[in-house]
């Protein structure tokens, strides 16, 4: 790409970025508008002289959960501020207690506003958001910028390669330091021409890990999590269900859909495959007849892993990459997962490394693993402490990555 390609491509998208902040607000609920905030237009009371995360959405707000709580034992009396993208990591940053804006829209105009409202000591990226005019606002206005946590899968890595050009090298080499999830990150990240980049590990192996792996809950033992998943591949979960109730036919699933506003669309798939539906709802048992339930909402699916003894992490039985095994592992609960996995790759690696996920090829094969798991319950719960063992080795990013912070925040 061009450098003058990036700004011709803003003005075509910017009326359609004009209704977007305004559905945004319509939609928000009660006193969580923000008129306008992605150009800009920042509200009374943020923090200047903060360090300003910016995190896009759910998944990347909850690794900076775990980089936060870090910094806050270093530097207690240092402000925070979060930006993210999306309303459900607006969801997630509200309940971390820190102040949230909705980050601007990549204008050159709308960066430079925030920048100067906040002067923040210095601006931590999570994962990889590679924004042009973000990147050169924050050079003008000497607030060093680094990438946290960064990763580049298997498509966005072929994608910078080939479209990139000159814009990405200016951005590339505005950035001070890029922390990387993994050497092949690292890797990956110097071959497209940065500069400072180490490998730091996976803020997301932060999370606590249980100190004792969880009973299933009692009237939960045939239950199964379907986690995150996508349209075409809630249709194979069913067809896995089916399979699994032949053999047990109290067995029950709990489906939770990626994006929580698909859940009237799911439910009427679900209906029309022949299964009793209900919405989840916390502490509430279900109905006997109710034979799968429908998570819709965001923020509940990690408190959902403990409550099962089988966990399917969606995305992964079709062509989406598939999703964080993290948090089911660290209570001690492994995964079954397909074989699109590339987002996750080396989170995935290191549980099969030690037998402590498995992998289906179909639905066919998800619906056997899962009545396997149900017939043996004591060697699949094996299983989930071993995935408990391999996040508990692999924590320390969060510390790693505020060492190298301190350079800038000492």
């Amino acid at each position: 790409m061009r450098r003058w390609h990036y700004p011709l491509l803003l003005g075509l998208l910017s009326p359609w970025l004009v209704w977007d902040a305004w559905r945004r607000h319509r939609r928000a609920r009660p006193g969580h508008g923000r008129l306008f905030e992605q150009f800009g237009r920042l509200r009374d009371g943020l923090p200047r002289d903060a360090l300003w995360l910016h995190a896009v959405s759910l998944g990347e707000v909850r690794a900076a959960a775990m980089l936060i709580r870090a910094v806050r034992a270093r530097w207690p009396d240092l402000p925070v501020v979060i930006s993210t993208t999306t309303e459900t990591g607006a969801e997630a940053a509200r309940a971390l207690d820190l102040p949230h804006f909705y980050a601007p829209f990549d204008f050159a105009f709308a960066q430079r506003r925030v920048l100067a409202r906040l002067r923040p000591r210095l601006l931590v990226v999570m994962e990889t958001e590679l924004w042009p005019n973000l990147v050169r606002e924050a050079g003008h206005a000497h607030v060093p910028l680094v990438i946290a946590n960064a990763r580049l899968s298997d498509r966005s890595y072929r994608r910078y390669a080939r479209w990139g050009g000159a814009l990405l090298r200016d951005v590339l080499g505005g950035v001070e330091l890029i922390c990387a999830q993994s050497p092949a990150d690292r890797e990956r990240f110097l071959a497209l021409g940065a500069g400072r980049v180490e490998d730091c590990g996976n803020l997301k192996f932060d999370l606590p890990v249980a100190a004792a792996i969880p009973a299933v809950p009692s009237g939960r033992e045939h239950t199964w999590l379907a986690a995150s998943t996508h349209p075409n591949e809630e249709a194979q979960v069913l067809a896995a269900h089916q399979a699994v109730r032949q053999r047990y036919p109290d067995a029950r699933l709990i489906l939770v859909p990626r994006h929580p506003e698909r859940a009237g669309e799911v439910t009427r798939l679900v209906e029309g495959q022949g299964f009793s539906v209900e919405t989840w709802s916390p502490g509430r048992p279900p109905r006997e007849e109710c034979t799968v339930e429908i998570v819709d909402r965001a923020g509940l699916l990690a408190g959902l892993f403990a409550e099962v003894p089988v966990v399917f992490m969606g995305g992964s039985l079709v062509p989406i990459g598939g999703h964080n095994p993290i948090e089911p592992a660290a209570v001690g609960r492994a995964v079954l997962h397909g074989p699109a996995v590339e987002n996750f790759r080396q989170v995935f690696a290191a549980l099969d490394e030690r037998d402590a996920s498995r992998q289906v090829a179909d639905s066919e094969a998800l619906g056997r693993a899962v009545i396997e798991c149900f017939d043996r319950p004591e060697s699949w719960a094996a299983v989930g402490a071993r995935a408990r063992d391999v996040i508990a080795e692999h924590r320390g990013a969060a510390q790693r990555l505020v060492d190298r912070l301190a350079r800038w925040l000492d």
